[in-house]
Formats: C-alpha cells, structure tokens, sequence
C-alpha cells in the first residue's frame, strides 16, 4: 500500500467496502427473503396471484380442487414465486403468454408440494417457449420439450404443453414430464436431508428398472407406455407423470414404485 497514490488508497478503500456491504446485504436479502441474492430475483419481485389466473389453474389442473385450504394457499404462493421469478423467453407468434408460463409454473410447483425445495434454483435458469414443436440443436432433430442440464434450460412447445394438460388422465403431461428431469439434476449434488432421501428412492426405482422380473412384468402391462423403457432417466419422467395423472392405477399396477414416489417427494 505504500506504493499507491492517495488516491488509489482512496479507491481501495471505497471497493473495499462496497465488496463488504454487498456481501452483507446478500446474506441477509437470502436469509430474510429466502431466495438466492442475484440482480434478476432483486428487481422482479413476486407477482401475487390475483382472482383470474386462480380461477384459470382451476380449470387446468385436477389436482388443485383435491388440495385442502392450506395446501392451496402453499401452492398459490408457491406458484407466484416461480411464475414472477423464472425467465420465460418467447419465440415466434406465441399468444396467451400468462397461460404458457402458468403450465409450466403448475408443473413445477405440483411436483414440489410435498417438498422444502421448490425453487430450481440449481437447475432451471431460463424457459425457453416456441409456438409448436422445434429443431433442436442440441438433439439435431425436432422436439416437443427437452431439458438442457448443463445449461440448465427447459424448452417447450406451448401447443405440447397445453395439450399435455387437456387430458388429465392419460399420463402424457409435457410439463410433468420435462421438469423431473430436472428435479433429478436439482438434487444431484445436494446433501440436505430431502435431497439425501430422494437419492436414496432414486437408487431403489433404478434397482427395480434393471431387475428382469420388473422388464418382464412392464411388458405385460399397458399402463406404462414404452417410452418408459427408453432408458432409466426417462423411466422417471413417465413415472412422474403416471404419479400424478392416475395416482390410483399407480398404485395398484406397481404397488412399490408407488411406494418410493410417495417417500421421494415427500406426498
């Protein structure tokens, strides 16, 4: 320091407390709002959920009129959080963009009710929305939706997207099925108790995957559709969807993979 000018001490000074008050602003914006400090989430704070768009996640997803008092009220404010806090971008001529993002919101929030950890905040960075299905770059081919987890983005066809939500019951919800993929990536590398427990699920549904009586037993059955034999990763996308869309035929085609769901997500 005896080198510096007084007025690079000065400089110095000043960034070195600016640096110290950013850091204590951070910890007490993540303790007391509960949510990562960045410049995104501080300058798009929460929309609250007003009459119209609860009346339109009535009309979409089952579930929700099944939910008690509280649970709607955890899953409003659960909702509001995603919809006002994840980036959605649109591409091409794309109408009812509120709807679009309130699909995907639904999704994410459904999955996660039972859960602590609702935000994605290690996995979705960024929605990338396009009218119908796309070319993927990174697939080289077309897609409906996929899961980028390296740059953790999800991407969706709204026309997929909405049409995943129509049928309530046929186990074939775009929105489901693209965020467990990123659930998966969520806990990953996490070390909290739920995170912990999920993994441990995870191990076990992966155990029954690859066991030969369970190849034999899915053949024989028709309730869950052949894409989920693709490979183990896309065998819990199709579980998740089944999990939610037709709990009770779950249940009683594969009692145990129920079982681990259940336990998994904490429902």
């Amino acid at each position: 320091m005896e080198d510096l000018t007084e007025v690079q001490k000065q400089i110095a000074a000043i960034t070195l407390v600016v640096g110290l008050l950013l850091v204590f602003v951070k910890a007490l914006y993540e303790r007391f709002v509960h949510e990562r400090f960045t410049f995104f989430n501080l300058f798009h704070p929460v929309k609250p959920i007003n009459a119209k768009e609860r009346r339109f996640i009535s009309s979409f997803l089952v579930p929700f009129e099944s939910f008690s008092a509280a649970q709607r009220k955890l899953f409003l404010k659960r909702f509001a959080w995603f919809k006002s806090k994840k980036p959605f971008v649109f591409y091409g001529d794309i109408k009812n963009k509120e709807e679009i993002k309130a699909y995907v919101s639904a999704s994410a929030i459904l999955m996660t009710m039972g859960l602590k950890n609702f935000r994605f905040e290690n996995s979705i960075n960024r929605i990338i929305i396009y009218p119908s299905q796309y070319y993927s770059n990174i697939g080289k081919r077309h897609h409906i939706g996929e899961y980028n987890p390296r740059m953790k983005i999800l991407v969706f066809s709204a026309e997929d997207l909405k049409q995943g939500f129509k049928i309530p019951n046929d186990n074939k919800n775009l929105g489901l099925h693209e965020v467990a993929h990123a659930l998966l990536f969520e806990n990953r590398r996490k070390s909290t108790w739920e995170a912990r427990r999920f993994k441990v699920g995870l191990m076990k549904l992966r155990t029954v995957f690859d066991s030969t009586s369970f190849e034999q037993k899915m053949s024989q059955s028709d309730y869950l559709r052949d894409y989920a034999k693709t490979n183990f990763i896309e065998f819990f996308a199709v579980l998740i969807e089944s999990f939610f869309e037709s709990p009770r035929d779950l249940e009683r085609e594969f009692p145990e993979i129920f079982f681990y769901l259940g336990k998994m997500l904490n429902n």
